[in-house]
C-alpha cells in the first residue's frame, strides 16, 4: 500500500468517506474510513462490518461468513478472505476490514451524485471453503 500522499511514516487521521468502484452499479456508493492511503492512484479505504455488509447486496460474490468473522469474495472460483484489523479512529479502537486493498476504489465527493447506498447481505453462518 505504498504510493500514499503522506510518505513520512506518520499516523494519519481516519475520516469518513464515500467510495465506489467501476464494478458497482451506477450511482452506488458505500461508506468507509480513509486515511489518505493510495494504491496506484486509487483510495485504499477500510470498512466497518456494517459498511462492508452493505456491499454484499450489490456484489453477488461477496458474503460475510459469521463462523470466521470475515468476508469472502469468490469470483470465477478464486476465493479471497478479508479479516478485520484494529485501527484507532477518533480515539476509539474499531475493527475495520480491508476489502480489496488493491481494487480501484474511488472517492465519491460530487454533491450532485445520486446517493444510493446498498443495504443487506447474505450472512453465511458456516462456510466450507478456504
Amino acid at each position: 500500500m505504498s504510493d500514499s500522499p503522506n510518505q513520512g511514516g506518520t499516523n494519519r487521521a481516519w475520516r469518513r468517506v464515500r467510495v465506489t468502484g467501476s464494478w458497482l452499479p451506477d450511482n452506488v456508493f458505500v461508506w468507509a474510513y480513509w486515511n489518505g492511503s493510495m494504491w496506484n492512484g486509487f483510495a485504499v479505504p477500510l470498512f466497518t462490518r456494517q459498511d462492508a455488509i452493505s456491499l454484499c447486496a450489490v456484489m453477488p460474490g461477496l458474503v460475510y461468513v459469521e463462523a470466521r468473522h470475515a468476508f469472502l469474495f469468490d469470483e470465477n472460483g478464486e476465493a479471497e478472505w478479508f479479516h478485520a484489523g484494529p485501527q484507532i479512529v477518533d480515539g476509539q479502537q474499531l475493527q475495520l476490514y480491508s476489502l480489496g486493498e488493491s481494487w480501484c476504489w474511488q472517492l465519491v465527493d460530487a454533491p450532485g451524485r445520486a446517493t444510493v447506498v446498498a443495504a443487506g447481505c447474505t450472512i453465511s453462518p458456516l462456510h466450507n471453503r478456504g
